[in-house]
């Protein structure tokens, strides 16, 4: 959401193809929110790739 209007709405793969299209998007935000619901061993990965390019959660 950019100024509260929904921007972008999709689903990516579980895997490193799926993160890296996000973080791609993420990329042209400034101080983006990033906010998942935890599913146990569904988001760890994407967790872990969160904490791996040092960006911030919920």
């Amino acid at each position: 959401m950019v100024n509260g209007q929904k921007v972008n709405d999709y689903a990516i793969s579980n895997d490193m193809v799926g993160f890296n299209q996000l973080l791609g998007d993420i990329k042209q935000v400034t101080k983006p929110q990033i906010i998942f619901e935890a599913t146990g061993v569904y988001s760890r990965r994407l967790q872990v790739f969160l904490d791996m390019h040092e960006l911030r959660y919920v």
